[in-house]
């Protein structure tokens, strides 16, 4: 099985970020948690990461972007070889194609 190299660019880990300080104004213990988790879907993506769909938004088709959903965030990346790029992770109710 091919492996694929993940890489978290530097928005995608402000996102995080972000995430992780708001969770931890409500709950330290979920937003570990939640960071956990967020790593732990992310790092799966090394092993067929075209498991995935690609956005639904017709834009984001055309430029090779695929999501993935972990719980109420959207794990946003672009396939480019044997690189995945993780690229944003946005609250999945957001307006999100205008971000990407």
């Amino acid at each position: 099985m091919e492996q694929y190299k993940v890489i978290i660019l530097a928005k995608a880990q402000e996102d995080m970020d972000e995430i992780v300080d708001y969770l931890n104004t409500l709950s330290p213990q979920a937003a570990l948690r939640y960071y956990d988790l967020l790593v732990k879907k992310i790092n799966s993506l090394s092993e067929m990461p075209k498991r995935c769909p690609l956005a639904r938004d017709t834009q984001l088709r055309l430029r090779g972007y695929h999501y993935l959903v972990v719980e109420s965030y959207i794990v946003f990346f672009v396939i480019i070889g044997d690189l995945v790029q993780i690229r944003r992770i946005l609250f999945g109710r957001q307006q999100y194609e205008s971000l990407l």
